[in-house]
């Protein structure tokens, strides 16, 4: 059976996780800054190394490429990014890159010339240093010029970055493709599921949808210490109520849906007065529209209740939602006959986090798979998966990519 060359693999990954190493062991390489430039140019040194073609796009995306004889018009593409979040751990995207680069590697070593060509792929700045998921949504034809006006750098500081990698925004908007027969990404699972069941392989059946909602509730302020409190309008007693309600509606009704309230703001904002009004940032994930249209039809409702009991209003606005992105099911099935192959267990699971896979699956069928992180530690220094399961789906992807060969040819 072929396998890939595990101490190659290990030793990209140690070699990758010193380029913007941080003193308590975890990387920072925040997109196109010198830390993500240098691991960019480290990836396409290992491409050359490997007597594979290199090609960059208009968005900085970068390939290596494994072609077919003669060369197919169109592509299987893997892979995932070099990117991470400031002190990020060394697994988070980069994994799934190297496994991609890994996979058509021992497809050449092993003289398999692929019935239609393959791309291992280092996409631009998922981890937001920029815009979130640039590179896949300048591929997926989702990027425009507004959004470089909400770019997370200022428009001197964006132009210097793309320059230092000879892109541009017009490049940029330039870069959308037609080409791609498939995608799959693995990924760390960033969770402890599979850790918890005992499973090598998580299968990714969507990637969920995010709603979030700017939630104001209005009471009365009103001394501290000489209003009873049994006549008070205390918009924090109805924002913590609601907080409590929402955790235990959310998991008796919609798990493994999940909810948070991840800021709260009251106002006057002192020790002896009732707080008269309360900021909310809330946000809720499922992974189909049905369920989270009745989640929110439920947070809704709770809201409303909430106020009622305390005496206040309460008003909601959505931002514009993240939609949840459902996976291939033919993709899905070439993982697990990979899977099956490699006898590695297997189950299907949401994510429960934003990947590129989401704006890959607008233009081609496509799918993601999880390896165990240890106690689902990520975006931290202390992110780790062992070398096992790192090698696990390694082999995967390259298994993965012989049945789409079979399906996509």
């Amino acid at each position: 059976m072929i396998k890939v060359n595990v101490d190659r693999l290990l030793t990209d990954l140690r070699e990758l996780a010193r380029i913007g190493a941080t003193a308590d062991g975890g990387v920072s390489r925040q997109a196109l800054t010198a830390a993500d430039i240098e691991a960019r140019r480290w990836y396409q040194a290992r491409i050359a190394e490997a007597g594979l073609e290199y090609v960059m796009d208009g968005a900085g995306n970068q390939s290596a490429i494994l072609p077919s004889d003669p060369p197919s018009e169109k592509r299987i593409l893997a892979g995932s990014h070099l990117d991470s979040v400031p002190n990020g751990g060394r697994y988070d995207g980069a994994l799934g890159v190297l496994v991609a680069l890994e996979a058509l590697r021992a497809l050449r070593d092993h003289g398999i010339s692929p019935p239609v060509t393959l791309e291992a792929v280092n996409l631009t700045d998922e981890e937001s240093a920029i815009m979130g998921l640039m590179g896949s949504k300048a591929v997926a034809s989702q990027l425009t010029a507004t959004d470089f006006e909400r770019s997370r750098v200022d428009a001197a500081e964006l132009d210097r970055r793309f320059s230092a990698i000879g892109i541009t925004r017009e490049t940029m908007l330039g870069a959308a493709r037609d080409d791609v027969l498939a995608w799959v990404e693995l990924h760390i699972e960033q969770g402890t599921r599979l850790e918890n069941a005992g499973i090598d392989i998580g299968v990714v059946n969507a990637i969920v949808g995010i709603r979030s909602v700017h939630v104001t509730f209005r009471g009365e302020a009103a001394h501290a210490g000489t209003m009873p409190m049994d006549r008070r309008r205390d918009a924090l007693w109805g924002a913590a109520t609601f907080v409590l309600r929402a955790r235990e509606h959310v998991m008796r009704h919609y798990s493994p849906g999940v909810c948070n309230v991840g800021i709260i703001n009251a106002q006057p904002g002192a020790f002896n007065i009732v707080p008269a009004e309360v900021y909310c940032a809330l946000e809720y994930r499922h992974g189909s529209d049905d369920e989270m249209d009745r989640m929110g039809a439920d947070l809704y409702r709770l809201l409303d209740e909430c106020a009622s009991e305390h005496g206040l209003s309460v008003t909601y606005e959505e931002t514009p939602p993240v939609i949840p992105a459902t996976m291939s099911e033919s993709v899905m099935r070439a993982i697990e006959r990979g899977a099956d192959t490699l006898g590695l267990s297997h189950e299907r699971m949401l994510s429960f986090a934003g990947h590129d896979t989401q704006n890959m699956a607008k233009i081609a069928p496509a799918a993601m798979f999880f390896v165990p992180s240890v106690a689902g530690v990520s975006h931290n220094p202390n992110e780790f998966t062992r070398d096992a399961d790192c090698v696990n789906g390694a082999n995967l992807m390259l298994h993965t990519l012989l049945e789409l060969m079979k399906e996509f040819a």
